[in-house]
């Protein structure tokens, strides 16, 4: 019976040592799977509710592990061809057209614990590119108004919390939520629609965007110490 129960103890803590962290890997590569993410907003757009966009297979993540922290890389990119949004009120116009961004962050990620199942929590600086364009038209008789083009520059920093799962020494799960605090320079060129130009304004805005699920990864380990 003692034997048993060295042989127990001794698997137990194979089993233990085997469920390694990601941290026993020098370098991962993980690729953003799904998000779900509020954008920024255009122009002066009404938002009853906050509305989240769905993404998939849209981005890398090259990260650096020592230890529990993680020294990461991250870029990608949002589309959507029939971006619609309320602009000015809830009643006035309709706007609708193409969205595309791009995001590129450079952060840290630190687990709490050092275990198979890692809780996690980081923050992440970057630069983001929005460009859209599209037609306003009115709200109620879906009249077109005006042609549209709006880019937007600018950095961002974003504070996350996140859950891990080593799999394997080679795979892991990564889920992670947070949000943007997002300073942009703003362009944006209003024409009527025979081209001739109607405004073209200039200028600087803080906004927020909120992101409950920012990234579902899967990473890929390697270069083990």
């Amino acid at each position: 019976m003692r034997k048993l129960f060295i042989i127990i103890f001794f698997v137990t803590v194979s089993i233990g040592a085997s469920a390694q962290s990601q941290s026993n890997s020098t370098y991962s590569i993980g690729l953003k799977m799904f998000a779900l993410e509020e954008q920024p907003k255009l122009l002066n757009e009404v938002r009853n509710n906050t509305k989240y966009y769905s993404s998939g297979l849209n981005g890398l993540m090259l990260k650096i592990n020592d230890n529990q922290i993680s020294y990461r890389f991250a870029a990608y990119t949002f589309k959507e061809k029939d971006y619609t949004f309320r602009n000015q009120c809830s009643t006035c116009e309709i706007v609708s057209g193409n969205y595309n961004s791009l995001d590129i962050k450079i952060g840290f990620e630190r687990s709490i614990i050092y275990s198979r199942l890692q809780p996690y929590y980081g923050l992440e600086l970057g630069y983001k590119n929005v460009e859209f364009g599209g037609v306003s038209a009115d709200a109620n008789s879906k009249a077109p108004i005006y042609n549209v083009n709006i880019e937007k520059n600018g950095v961002t920093l974003n504070p996350f919390l996140g859950l891990k799962l080593n799999v394997i020494n080679a795979i892991t799960i990564g889920a992670e939520a947070g949000f943007d605090i997002i300073r942009t320079h703003d362009k944006e060129t209003k024409t009527q629609l025979n081209s001739t130009l109607i405004s073209n304004s200039n200028f600087d805005r803080w906004q927020y965007a909120s992101r409950p699920l920012a990234r579902l990864s899967l990473q890929f380990n390697f270069g083990r110490d």
